[in-house]
């Protein structure tokens, strides 16, 4: 009997001793997990208050960008009449003369440059004069590396490093246009081409001739100019685990692999970037920090590569890890790529909230969920776009060993 209360009193007091150091390890714990959230919570409030600094500086730098583009769109149309005006797209790169007497045009998309010089009516007569002009247009095309336009000089954009349509053009003989041989090109060009001339009148109020001449670029213009980055894809997509075909076949339909690419959003160079949206998303994304992006950054090539494939990255590993099949998670990225996450769910559950939409993504094949996003999708020009993006993959699968 001894032995049994013995034994009960040391098994409570043991049951004790445990509650009392669970009770303390509950209490350390509880404390622990609360130092957690309160640094969690402190963190989170540091970062708002610098995020919430960076966004007036983008705020800051939209409103100076759309006050440099009226200026700049309003001298253009102060000489060359708002009709006639001409300006940078996402597949045409457009450069002006500082006194904006003259321009230079690259389509990348359908393969052709053209040079045109504006002239008074009495100069127009002087056909020996305008040809001249045009001649030294034509090899200036040949040669420019960007940097020079009006817009481009008050946003400090440094040139490329090689001419923006290297290895694009080619002589009567079929050889490539060089920086030596720029000006015989010319003379071949202005020989052959077809002049044309109109007839404008700009904001000013004085009539003037646009005079102009139009050349082909190389029939593979468009894989010449895909081979210039074909090491900064590479190194990008293998840092980031990524499809190399993905990232090519973005670019190919952001810019038709135009490093000048710009659109009205605006969004920039390459991948064709949106500072305060994807550009931002991508720079914390991939380092881990948020940081004002402007268009001087995004149109160096390195830069702009680097955070096309991190946000298309963020897109495959975050926003849309969910989808289990991957060629259904691809089409979801492309997709999302133009128009955002949340009008990619729209499309599948109507609500724009992308883990309401998992569900019923994985209960289609791929084949159903790329079916369902060129129907539903809500927007005709990302219906089209995952389709323009996935058939191009296939032009890269040399590329991607």
């Amino acid at each position: 009997m001894v032995i049994h209360r013995f034994f009960f009193a040391a098994v409570f007091s043991a049951v004790v001793i445990s509650s009392a150091q669970d009770t303390s390890q509950t209490t350390d714990y509880e404390k622990f997990l609360n130092d957690q959230e309160l640094g969690v919570r402190q963190e989170e409030e540091s970062f708002r208050q610098y995020s919430t600094e960076v966004t007036k500086q983008f705020d800051a730098y939209s409103k100076e960008q759309e006050r440099l583009f009226r200026e700049y769109t309003g001298q253009i149309e102060k000489k060359w009449g708002k009709k006639e005006s001409k300006i940078s797209t996402k597949e045409v790169y457009v450069s002006y003369e500082p006194d904006f007497s003259s321009r230079r045009s690259i389509n990348f998309e359908n393969g052709s440059a053209v040079v045109e010089v504006l002239v008074t009516e009495t100069e127009a007569k002087n056909t020996a004069a305008v040809r001249g002009k045009l001649k030294e247009e034509i090899a200036r095309l040949a040669v420019a590396k960007g940097g020079t336009d009006p817009l481009e000089v008050k946003n400090h954009i440094t040139p490329e490093q090689k001419p923006i349509v290297s290895g694009q053009l080619a002589k009567a003989d079929g050889s490539p246009v060089t920086e030596r041989n720029a000006s015989q090109f010319a003379e071949e060009t202005i020989k052959k081409a077809e002049v044309t001339q109109q007839l404008v009148t700009g904001k000013d109020g004085i009539k003037r001739v646009v005079i102009g001449v139009q050349m082909p670029l190389v029939p593979d213009h468009v894989k010449k100019r895909a081979a210039e980055f074909r090491e900064n894809v590479r190194r990008e997509s293998e840092h980031f685990g990524i499809d190399i075909t993905l990232v090519y076949a973005i670019m190919h339909t952001e810019s038709y692999f135009n490093p000048k690419a710009r659109s009205p959003v605006p969004a920039f160079g390459l991948m064709q970037l949106v500072p305060k949206s994807g550009a931002r998303d991508a720079f914390f994304f991939a380092h881990k920090k948020d940081s004002l992006v402007t268009g001087e950054f995004l149109f160096i090539p390195d830069n702009n590569i680097a955070l096309g494939t991190a946000y298309l990255t963020k897109l495959l590993t975050v926003e849309f890890r969910g989808v289990k099949d991957p060629k259904s998670r691809i089409y979801c990225v492309i997709s999302a790529y133009n128009t955002g996450p949340g009008n990619v769910a729209k499309a599948f559950t109507g609500k724009r909230n992308v883990n309401q939409a998992l569900p019923k993504i994985n209960d289609m094949t791929s084949e159903q969920v790329f079916a369902h996003l060129r129907t539903n999708l809500p927007f005709e020009e990302t219906r089209s776009y995952v389709a323009k993006v996935s058939e191009r993959m296939g032009l890269y699968n040399e590329w991607s060993k």
